[in-house]
């Protein structure tokens, strides 16, 4: 039997395009991007340390849900009915999928997260132990769900479109986003193969150090926007999560940004990054 391999495949848009005709649908696959975005309550607000209130958040989501652009939200029943509100007159830009929490993909290694940042390998000379990366699994579990949720949208593709874009439902946090209200990060529409983030720090500054999971540093990507075409998400969501498994069975842990890293530093190749800071993207990308 023929099977695609789309990490073998040079371009998303031939695949996506085969698929659609032997649907018997012949339209091409839009030359737009959509963004993908996810929001739980994960009891922020009681926090030691990092605090801050779902209200809050909520505030923040609201500026992300004035956009003018293809939107796919995850969240449970509140978020749901949240987004859908905020969302009128966008509604055919608008797709939500709700799934519970405990069904997250990253949940199914709860015990596992919880095992490590208790362990002795973990916490020894760890000078993140008050950073949520070090004490939350259910931030931790979020975090890394992020590739999930991109490569799920890119396997849904309710909008047909051809690059995936994940942005935190708090980008900006709080900033007018206005100005960019019809934005599209048109720069990225002729890069295939290839996954773009905002790069924070050179990554070369992160090489020689021993435990970079225990250092207070800035990371080195932005989690907070980043993506590509559709093939280059699926062939990284296999690399992420090989990478993660890994990191565990190594007493190690840590947010998407620096697990992020460590893709990179595997294949350098397949990530294009761009300098700049956490919010630029419509600045850089427009």
């Amino acid at each position: 039997m023929f099977k695609l391999n789309l990490a073998e495949v040079p371009l998303f848009v031939i695949i996506v395009q085969c698929l659609l005709i032997v649907h018997g649908q012949t339209h091409k696959p839009s030359s737009d991007a959509v963004l993908v975005t996810a929001l739980y309550d994960i009891g922020r607000d009681r926090w030691q340390f990092f605090r801050r209130s779902f209200d809050e958040y909520l505030s923040y989501f609201s500026n992300v849900l004035g956009l003018n652009v293809n939107l796919i939200v995850y969240s449970d029943e509140t978020v749901q009915n949240f987004v859908l509100d905020r969302r009128k007159g966008y509604q055919n830009k608008t797709q939500t999928y709700r799934i519970k929490f405990s069904d997250l993909e990253y949940s199914q290694y709860r015990q596992h997260i919880n095992d490590v940042i208790k362990s002795p390998e973990f916490r020894e000379s760890n000078d993140m132990l008050d950073h949520p990366e070090a004490f939350s699994v259910e931030y931790l579990i979020l975090m890394n769900n992020k590739i999930s949720f991109l490569a799920d949208a890119v396997r849904r593709n309710p909008f047909n479109s051809t690059h995936f874009f994940w942005i935190d439902a708090g980008y900006g946090h709080g900033e007018d986003l206005t100005r960019w209200k019809n934005f599209r990060p048109r720069k990225l529409f002729d890069y295939h193969d290839t996954i773009t983030y905002i790069e924070l720090n050179d990554p070369r500054r992160y090489i020689d150090i021993n435990d970079p999971h225990k250092v207070n540093m800035g990371p080195a990507f932005c989690g907070g926007f980043f993506g590509g075409d559709g093939g280059a998400i699926l062939r990284y969501e296999r690399l992420y999560k090989k990478t993660f498994r890994k990191l565990l069975t190594e007493y190690i842990v840590d947010d998407d940004q620096n697990v992020a890293f460590q893709c990179y530093m595997e294949c350098p190749n397949w990530f294009r990054n761009v300098r700049g800071n956490w919010f630029d993207a419509f600045e850089l990308f427009s």
